[in-house]
């Protein structure tokens, strides 16, 4: 590990990244550039404690998981991101086997979408980033028959697939359905517990250099679905907190 290096990159690509990137106001108090160091520490769900210790050049060797979780509260490249791995003393995680990067541009079109029923999914369905709204109204990660089949025994797809036949009933029962989607994103039925019957319309971004997708979620303006979704987005919020 390269203490002093990795307090220096993570400053800089602090200092580089403006309020507006991560869906922030910038305020009327704020004096400079870039963003604070509690404000980096929240976006990486880290103490700001030990954030500041990192920046200092005093904090204990973060984990592999703690660098992922800054690469992606600091919306790093993959190529960011290796070298904030290395500086950990990592090795670079394989990118043909790990999908779960999420890039810069998906990250600063999510923050903008805080509001709304909408989440990051991998090649293989499993979510790797959602909104509040998202973790209200949508089910578990799902795997496909398509990325199985392609990827092979030992992939991501495999162990997701194996681990969730393993606990899951429900999901044995739609995996012996041989579901295999394509880029179209059907309209969804839902029954909420809390709003009731939801029709739902599905939109997708794909990012094809990373095999993930944006999925986002939304109701007809003035139907009875987009009031409960209006709805739901307050009784989410309240029972997250």
């Amino acid at each position: 590990m390269d203490r002093a290096r990795l307090a220096e990159f993570l400053r800089s690509r602090r200092e580089a990244l403006q309020p507006e990137d991560v869906g922030l106001p910038r305020g009327q108090r704020r004096r400079t550039g870039g963003l604070r160091r509690e404000e980096v520490a929240v976006l990486s769900d880290m103490s700001i404690d030990y954030y500041n210790r990192l920046e200092q050049k005093r904090g204990p060797h973060p984990s592999e998981q703690m660098l992922a979780a800054l690469a992606r509260g600091l919306r790093l490249s993959l190529e960011e991101r290796d070298h904030l791995f290395q500086l950990g003393g990592y090795a670079v995680p394989q990118r043909g086997r790990r999908a779960d990067h999420v890039n810069p541009g998906m990250m600063r079109i999510m923050d903008g979408l805080d509001g709304a029923a909408a989440q990051v999914v991998s090649h293989v369905g499993e979510t790797l980033r959602q909104t509040r709204l998202a973790v209200a109204l949508l089910g578990d990660d799902s795997v496909q028959h398509a990325a199985y089949t392609r990827d092979g025994s030992g992939s991501q797809a495999a162990e997701l697939a194996e681990a969730l036949l393993a606990r899951s009933p429900e999901f044995a029962g739609l995996w012996r359905g041989h579901p295999v989607s394509g880029p179209y994103c059907a309209p969804k039925r839902l029954l909420h517990p809390q709003v009731g019957l939801l029709e739902l319309h599905c939109q997708m971004l794909v990012d094809p250099d990373q095999s993930q997708s944006l999925v986002v979620y939304t109701a007809t303006p003035g139907s009875e679905s987009y009031d409960r979704l209006e709805l739901l987005s307050v009784v989410g919020a309240a029972t997250s907190r």
